[in-house]
C-alpha cells in the first residue's frame, strides 16, 4: 500500500509540476528563448517518465505479471533509458551554453533554431544508442525461470532474453553508463569549474581597486553579493 502511495504521489507531483511549467512556457513569450528550449526538453522527459515508468513499475512489481503486451515490453525500456539519456545531455547542453557565453561574452547567443536542432540531435542519438534495449527485451513465460529457481512462477514477464551471451550485455551496459553518466558529468563539472574560476577572478579584479575604501560592513555586503552572483551562475 505504501509502495503504491509513494509512486502515486510521485506521478501526481511530477505531472502537476512539470505540466504547470509547460503551460507557462507555451503561454509566455518571455520564456521562449534558447535556454528555455533545453529546459523544455527536461520537462518533456520528466513527463514521459511520469506517464509511463511510474504507473507501470508498481503495477508490475505488485502483480508479478506483465499485463501490457509485447510491444510495451519492448518500448518501455527504450523510453525509460532514452529519457535518462536526454536528461543528462540536456543538462550538458545547458552547461556548455553557459560556459561559452561566460568565457566568451562577445559570442552571439544560441538561437531558438540552434537549440531546437541540438535537442533534436540529442533525441535521435539517444534513441539510436538505446535500440539494443528495444531488441533485447521480450515477453517470457514463468516456466523460463524454472531451471534456476525452485519456486514456480506464473504468468508472463518482461525481461532481457535476446542477448547473445552475458559478455555483450555487460559491454553494452558499461557503454551506457559511460555515455549516460560519466561523460556528461565530466563535461558539466569542467564547464562549471571554469565558470566559477572565471567569475571569481573577474570579481577579484573589479573589486581590488575599491576594497581599501570600503568599510568592514561594506566588505561583508560585497562578499554576500559575490556569493549570490556565483549561486545564480548554477541556476
Amino acid at each position: 500500500m505504501a509502495f503504491t502511495l509513494v509512486y502515486g504521489l510521485l506521478m501526481l507531483t511530477g505531472i502537476t509540476g512539470n505540466g504547470s511549467v509547460l503551460i507557462a512556457f507555451t503561454t509566455s513569450s518571455r520564456l521562449r528563448s534558447a535556454r528555455y528550449i533545453f529546459l523544455l526538453n527536461l520537462i518533456l522527459t520528466d513527463l514521459l517518465l511520469c506517464a509511463t515508468a511510474i504507473p507501470v513499475t508498481p503495477w508490475y512489481a505488485l502483480k508479478k505479471n506483465w499485463n501490457f503486451g509485447a510491444l510495451m515490453c519492448r518500448l518501455m525500456p527504450l523510453s525509460n533509458s532514452c529519457s535518462v539519456f536526454v536528461t543528462s545531455w540536456s543538462l550538458t547542453a545547458i552547461a556548455i551554453d553557459k560556459f561559452v557565453h561566460i568565457m566568451n561574452p562577445t559570442t552571439p547567443p544560441v538561437s531558438i533554431r540552434q537549440a531546437t536542432l541540438v535537442t533534436t540531435f540529442i533525441w535521435v542519438i539517444s534513441t539510436i544508442i538505446n535500440i539494443p534495449y528495444l531488441m533485447s527485451y521480450d515477453l517470457v513465460d514463468g516456466a523460463y525461470y524454472a531451471a534456476n529457481n525452485t519456486t514456480p512462477f506464473c504468468g508472463q514477464f518482461c525481461d532481457e532474453i535476446n542477448w547473445n551471451g552475458e559478455t555483450p550485455r555487460r559491454l553494452y551496459g558499461s557503454a551506457v553508463v559511460l555515455l549516460q553518466f560519466v561523460v556528461p558529468l565530466a563535461i558539466i563539472t569542467y564547464c562549471y569549474a571554469k565558470i566559477l574560476e572565471k567569475v571569481s577572478n573577474d570579481m577579484i579584479i573589479q573589486n581590488a581597486q575599491f576594497s581599501k575604501s570600503l568599510s568592514k560592513t561594506q566588505r561583508q555586503e560585497a562578499i554576500k553579493r559575490k556569493k549570490r552572483v556565483i549561486n545564480n551562475v548554477f541556476v
